[in-house]
């Protein structure tokens, strides 16, 4: 969380220790408040102590940069800054040393950065695949971010943060953050969105980290059965072999010579309390022991792929799972684990 502090005011301002001082520790701790309030990082980052070597930029990540530097997203997170409010609660100086501290209350962006991924990763598949380049892709991103800007609801956040303040040539300034407090200026600088971001990116970490127990039960399901899952109920519906793919404003993609596209319809239903990101990763396995990935290029092809999709509590959403297989294949079916169980379903398409 660190890192993306640093980058956010990297990205903005060259450091300067110079304008923000003060004679009690609450004046420079209020200066710093009110600078990001206004977003004014530079002053921000004068009320340090060590200013630019405190906050060093080590973050490396080029696809977050990316997005956190696209001007779509600085525009929003400076009219959502200048919405937090903040009051000293309590201040105690004990010589050269003091601790203030601050209540917080802030925007919470987070659905809209969560709801922006979302829909950028289902539609940059095909922007990629028809050769765009880094920019245009971040262009992408910035578009999608603005129209959910304007969609979806955000929320209200509270923090309480401890600042350390030392005392420099005889003006106060504020000791470099610890890990919680750099958490929390964190979320209040981007307004929840870099937590979003991050938590983002550790879901992918999760799932491609996730294994099968060592001992797993299989229950064999039909179709139109669903299949209760940890957080969705999935069911087939139907299922369809096809030699190509066709849309009306693509034109058609034949399957290559040899295979066959195998196309099941699902009905998938979020069966929590808050909406979740749903992303098919189910393999398809057919009678000869072999294994298939979804494939990609379906977006193109179908309206609803469950590519990243964000399913709402308790409103089923039909859709289809897409795979290339043999021409060979038959017996096949779609196999997932539950989490946290030792519980695996194998989803039958006949």
């Amino acid at each position: 969380m660190k890192k993306v502090l640093s980058l956010v005011l990297a990205l903005l301002l060259a450091l300067s220790l110079a304008g923000c001082a003060g004679s009690k520790p609450e004046t420079v701790v209020t200066a710093f408040c009110g600078a990001i309030q206004a977003f004014d990082l530079e002053k921000a980052a004068a009320c340090m102590e060590n200013g630019s070597t405190d906050l060093e930029d080590p973050y490396d990540d080029a696809q977050a940069e990316g997005i956190l530097s696209s001007a779509q997203i600085m525009d929003y997170l400076k009219e959502c800054a200048s919405e937090m409010t903040y009051r000293i609660t309590e201040s105690e100086t004990d010589g050269d040393r003091a601790e203030v501290s601050v209540s917080f209350t802030y925007v919470d962006a987070g659905p809209v950065m969560s709801a922006a991924l979302g829909e950028y990763i289902t539609q940059a598949f095909a922007l990629a695949f028809s050769g765009a380049d880094d920019a245009q892709m971040e262009e992408l991103f910035g578009s999608i971010f603005m129209e959910k800007a304007e969609s979806v609801e955000t929320g209200t956040a509270s923090a309480d943060v401890t600042f350390n303040c030392v005392k420099v040539n005889g003006d106060w300034k504020i000791a470099s953050f610890t890990d919680e407090a750099e958490e929390a200026i964190t979320e209040i600088l981007t307004s929840c969105v870099a937590g979003a971001l991050e938590g983002f990116g550790q879901a992918f970490e999760e799932e491609d980290s996730e294994e099968e127990p060592e001992v797993t039960v299989w229950h064999d399901v039909p179709p139109g059965q669903d299949a209760e899952l940890a957080t969705l109920r999935i069911r087939i519906t139907g299922c369809e072999e096809k030699s190509e793919l066709t849309a009306e404003y693509f034109d058609p993609e034949p399957a290559q010579e040899g295979t066959k596209f195998v196309v099941f319809s699902v009905v998938a239903e979020n069966i929590t309390n808050e909406s979740i990101n749903f992303n098919n990763d189910l393999v398809l396995t057919d009678s000869q022991g072999r294994s298939y990935n979804p494939y990609t290029n379906a977006l193109w092809y179908y309206d609803e792929t469950f590519c990243y999709t964000d399913l709402a509590p308790s409103i089923a959403k039909s859709g289809v799972f897409v795979y290339n297989v043999p021409a060979d294949s038959d017996g096949y079916f779609l196999s997932v684990l539950k989490a946290g169980t030792g519980d695996g379903y194998r989803l039958y398409a006949k």
